[in-house]
């Protein structure tokens, strides 16, 4: 976290360059005290394969410019009307509508931006940089972030199924989650069936931080979570459709055969492991909390 924090504020354009107003929204936006779990993704993928250059960095920090990107547009009076993001007013209260969208293009539009430089510096024997943009971008599509945020607004609460939400989350949130992963294990050129696995890995890990993150808007505070109290109250979500208990168990269940498709790569993959175990206790009530499978 604290190496993406600091490389984070150097990518991003300062503050008083022109176009003042957007640079500083996007400051504001991608500079928010946040969790880092993407990036951190990134990071801990590449380190399996023993890789953690500069450019790995910036391929990480791609990654949280592009999920900032998503938080501001998320929050805008036309989708979710949230008002409070990260213990701050969401970036369209602070700047204004007209400058939040600019700048959510603008942190977009970064993050590819410093995905194909990363991969030329990299100079990767099995992908290429476009393979490397194609898999942010492709988390992007309306078969990714864009798809899942559009089936979310469309849905309807009182018929929701657990399929339904799977569908929309495995977009809305899984698809970054697998793009930040396969980013980490292509900057260390793996083969096909280690993508393969951390991929699979990554897939559970985001769909199970979505039903963690809907277990905090259902338990936690808005001065505990640092977003709008009670924002999914009336919207279809895994709490709504399973309970508490039910939430949380599938949070479990998932994040149990999240590690264990870490098998093949031993104890090299601990640090993912130890990222699966901050999500599951991510805001969770002391009383949901258990001990980490050994499966």
């Amino acid at each position: 976290m604290a190496r993406v924090e600091s490389r984070l504020a150097e990518l991003l354009p300062p503050a008083d360059a022109e176009p003042v107003r957007v640079h500083e929204a996007m400051r504001y936006a991608a500079l928010a005290p946040g969790k880092r779990i993407r990036p951190a993704l990134t990071l801990a993928t590449a380190a399996i394969f023993d890789v953690s250059s500069a450019p790995v960095l910036d391929l990480a920090c791609a990654v949280e410019l592009v999920h900032a990107c998503s938080l501001v547009l998320d929050d805008l009076p036309s989708m979710d009307d949230a008002k409070l993001r990260r213990g701050r007013p969401a970036t369209h209260l602070e700047f204004g509508e007209d400058v939040a969208i600019l700048a959510a293009f603008a942190l977009l539009n970064r993050g590819y931006e410093l995905v194909a430089e990363a991969a030329h510096d990299l100079a990767l024997a099995r992908a290429g940089a476009a393979d490397l943009v194609h898999r942010l971008t492709r988390a992007v599509s309306t078969s990714g972030l864009i798809g899942g945020q559009a089936l979310d607004l469309a849905g309807n609460p009182a018929t929701a199924t657990l399929a339904d939400l799977e569908s929309i989350h495995s977009r809305k949130t899984g698809a970054l989650f697998v793009a930040a992963a396969e980013l980490g294990a292509l900057a260390a050129d793996a083969r096909r069936k280690d993508l393969e696995a951390i991929a699979s890995f990554a897939k559970n890990l985001g769909l199970a931080f979505q039903i963690e993150d809907d277990l905090v808007d259902a338990t936690l505070t808005s001065a505990e979570s640092g977003k709008d109290e009670r924002q999914d109250a009336g919207r279809a979500n895994f709490v709504a459709l399973l309970g508490i208990d039910g939430a949380a168990a599938l949070a479990d269940e998932l994040l149990d055969f999240a590690e264990s498709s870490l098998a093949p790569f031993g104890r090299r993959a601990d640090p993912l492991r130890s990222l699966a175990e901050t999500v599951r206790d991510y805001g969770r009530p002391a009383r949901l909390r258990r001990a980490p499978s050994r499966r």
